[in-house]
């Protein structure tokens, strides 16, 4: 009661003063510590230890974290991934190298003023499997003629070639498969060039049918279509060549995966020569249509004019008449 006396009395309060000043020392003091270089060189040593633990700390989380998101992954699920990552990087490189290489033959055919194969609208369409029908191996898509397609168009799916369109409803088209006996299409080698005609095995795909120069065919190369005959594209992947009992057949890349979705696309659009009306003697553009390669016609001499004498007619005597003979002679 006597301590409580005294502060009612009005004392000075000195402890209360002497905690203020204290801390206002202290923080002018650890202010000044802060500004001090020896002694932040001194904090950043002390921080840089913690800084690795806390870095240790941070990957044994997230270790911990993908074992837990991974949990129940084989061998065979990480070989998987790690083929599939390697696949898209090698895909990166190509679609860069293609990118560059289209870009150079389109200045190529420009140059050359080269006429290129026509590329006319194609349609997508879904496919279904015939159970019965006229041929071996068909199927069924689900555009026709109204939808713009015709006979003869090619059937693709992101593989490679499927087929050809062999019939045309309104809103349906039959496929002819190139497993078919009866499909006849002519290819050739990517790499060795030779040329042959794939024909249909229902039980095994497709062969080759009499190329060229068998020598020439490399196995394991890839056998596009070559357009001879004017009715399917050029450059369609087909299937890899191999030997089989000294015949070349054709592993089909259409069987990589389900046969669901095509692209039909139209055959090139050639002109028949015998469309063209025929041209008159010395009618039409010559064969060189541009003037630069016109060769110019070399000046012809003019003919020799005689020039008249300048010597007068008198200055040249005509000679004189044989004497006549005379009677008394």
């Amino acid at each position: 009661m006597a301590w409580y006396g005294r502060r009612r009395s009005g004392e000075p309060r000195v402890g209360a003063r002497a905690v203020v000043v204290g801390l206002g020392v202290a923080m002018v003091g650890v202010l000044a510590i802060q500004t001090s270089d020896a002694v932040r060189d001194g904090i950043d040593a002390s921080r840089r230890p913690m800084d690795g633990a806390t870095a240790s700390i941070a990957k044994f989380s997230s270790g911990v974290g993908a074992w837990s998101i991974g949990f129940g992954r084989n061998r065979k699920d990480e070989a998987r991934i790690a083929e599939l990552e390697a696949q898209v990087r090698d895909l990166s490189r190509w679609k860069d190298l293609a990118e560059t290489m289209t870009l150079r033959m389109a200045r190529y055919e420009k140059m050359l003023d080269l006429v290129g194969e026509t590329q006319a609208p194609s349609v997508t369409a879904r496919v279904v499997a015939e159970e019965r029908g006229p041929f071996a191996a068909t199927r069924i898509a689900n555009a026709g003629s109204a939808n713009g397609v015709r006979e003869g168009f090619a059937a693709v799916n992101e593989y490679g070639l499927v087929g050809r369109v062999v019939r045309v409803g309104e809103y349906t088209s039959r496929i002819l498969l190139v497993t078919d006996f009866n499909s006849r299409i002519p290819v050739m080698g990517s790499r060795s060039g030779d040329r042959a005609l794939l024909v249909g095995d229902s039980a095994n795909g497709a062969r080759l049918l009499e190329p060229e120069t068998p020598a020439k065919i490399i196995p394991g190369e890839m056998w596009v279509t070559s357009g001879d005959d004017g009715q399917m594209p050029l450059g369609v992947n087909v299937g890899r060549a191999r030997l089989e009992k000294g015949e070349w057949r054709i592993d089909l890349t259409m069987n990589d995966a389900p046969v669901d979705f095509v692209r039909l696309t139209p055959p090139p659009d050639f002109a028949k020569p015998e469309a063209a009306p025929s041209l008159e003697p010395g009618q039409g553009p010559s064969p060189n249509a541009s003037e630069a390669l016109v060769s110019a016609t070399a000046p012809q001499p003019a003919p020799a004019t005689r020039k008249p004498s300048a010597t007068p007619a008198s200055a040249h005597p005509a000679p004189a008449a044989p004497p006549k003979p005379g009677v008394g002679e």
